[in-house]
């Protein structure tokens, strides 16, 4: 029977890459040198959380009123919790006649809602796989490798 050996890279975990990934969507993988992968990531979360945003005002993120939601929310990393201070700030404490103007109303504020999280759900799989991922890996290069 051989011994199995495995190498670091298969074994190692990224921990530095999986912050970054949190603190950044896209991030982890352009600093594992998945150039390609990490702007894709990166558009993508972003998208989700602009337009959620959008359709759903700026209360869709909200950890005291959605806070099973804020759970998912906050994957996205400081982004999100940099919208639910805003939220704080700007609704919470303001008048309820300037409050109506503000916020998404019904169905609309729920589509914002489940957008922000989606990209926080999305990002939580990036960063897990941002923990196992090999640096230097990427489409662009593995395509170029297989021409040559």
């Amino acid at each position: 029977m051989m011994p199995i050996t495995k190498s670091k890279e298969q074994t190692g975990l990224n921990v530095r890459a999986t912050l970054m990934a949190w603190i950044f969507p896209g991030l982890g993988h352009i600093s594992l040198g998945q150039h390609r992968r990490g702007r894709l990531i990166c558009l993508g979360v972003l998208f989700l959380v602009v337009t959620g945003v959008l359709v759903g005002g700026i209360d869709a993120v909200d950890h005291k009123h959605d806070g099973l939601w804020f759970i998912a929310q906050v994957c996205c990393g400081p982004i999100v919790i940099a919208i639910d201070m805003a939220t704080q700030f700007f609704i919470v404490d303001a008048p309820i006649e300037k409050r109506a103007t503000l916020v998404g109303l019904s169905h609309v504020n729920e589509i914002g809602t489940l957008f922000v999280a989606m990209a926080g759900l999305m990002n939580l799989v990036v960063i897990l796989d941002a923990l196992h991922a090999k640096s230097h890996v990427d489409l662009e290069r593995r395509v170029k490798d297989q021409d040559s």
